[in-house]
């Protein structure tokens, strides 16, 4: 059969028309069918309905506002999930990375796991030089105390705790992996942001950048560094964080929030990275304060999560 121009534009229009909502595209699947992954790229598992924003221009406009209301420097970007379109404030500006380091950290653990060097089921027993009362409250059951590999991997991510990570680092030794971090950054082609390390040094990753931080969750979200099952696993423990006053407190009761924050109260630094599952509209937030209080950065955290779920969720 020979279709003709006119019908083949027909068809397009109806294709179109039939796919055009809002201003906005969206692609609705033939096949749907729920995902044993449900914190990952849905591309990744399962295919499903996409809904498209091209125009983000005013999301900026309105943020760029919010920015100059704070007094403190600040950090912002966004990543539109369907698309890749994103917007960033001083988004490659470097601050103090804080308790962010434990996602990669835990990233890493997870790839040993999988190249079976030591399994989650393994036990460990924690020392005097791990317990650290400076976040969370593992340290209070004293040394000793016996954990597997994974419930010391929930307790530092869903947490933040400190003590956990310091056991996770140890184990980490005894496997003979000095920098557990370095493949992780290598494998996302992450520049050190310091300068190079001398020979069989450690670098240093006490800073980072917002858009490192998003590169990070966006390697879970597509499952690319280590497995699906263990890429939903850490963004599911991270939904269970009980740190909703930045990212989180701008986003309606009910919708998933992954996510992990920083805080280095000595140098005024916090921040707070995840993603957002707004329904067909996924994307990632990545936030950033220095030189004010942690209220304050709260609050700027709040006002701007909010505004970009306001503008998600309505275009």
């Amino acid at each position: 059969m020979v279709i003709s121009i006119d019908t083949k534009k027909i068809i397009i229009f109806m294709l179109l028309a039939g796919s055009f909502v809002a201003g906005a595209l969206v692609f609705r699947s033939s096949s749907s069918s729920s995902s044993e992954f449900p914190l990952l790229n849905k591309a990744v598992t399962v295919d499903i309905g996409k809904h498209y924003i091209i125009n983000f221009r005013p999301l900026r406009l309105e943020l760029e506002k919010i920015q100059k209301k704070y007094p403190q420097k600040t950090y912002v970007y966004f990543s539109y999930l369907n698309n890749g379109s994103w917007v960033g404030l001083n988004e490659r500006g470097e601050f103090t990375a804080a308790s962010t380091l434990k996602v990669p950290l835990a990233m890493a653990l997870f790839k040993a796991v999988e190249e079976g060097k030591l399994s989650l089921d393994d036990r460990y027993a924690l020392e005097e030089l791990d317990l650290n009362d400076g976040f969370g409250e593992l340290y209070k059951v004293g040394a000793d105390k016996e954990f597997t590999v994974e419930e010391l991997l929930k307790i530092m991510l869903e947490g933040s705790d400190n003590t956990a990570m310091l056991a996770i680092y140890t184990i980490f030794q005894r496997l003979g992996i000095g920098d557990p971090y370095d493949d992780v950054y290598n494998s996302l082609g992450w520049d050190f942001l310091n300068s190079i390390p001398a020979i069989d040094e450690v670098p240093n990753y006490s800073k980072i950048t917002l858009r490192a931080l998003s590169n990070m969750f966006l390697a879970l979200y597509n499952a690319k560094f280590i497995n699906a099952e263990h890429s939903n696993k850490i963004l599911e423990y991270l939904t269970s964080t009980p740190f909703n006053d930045k990212i989180a407190a701008g986003i309606p009761e009910g919708v998933t929030v992954s996510h992990k924050i920083g805080i280095s109260g000595g140098d005024q630094t916090f921040s707070d990275c995840g993603i957002i599952y707004a329904p067909n509209r996924n994307y990632i937030l990545c936030l950033g304060s220095n030189g004010g209080n942690e209220k304050v950065a709260a609050k700027f955290m709040a006002e701007v999560s909010a505004v970009v779920y306001k503008y998600v969720i309505n275009n």
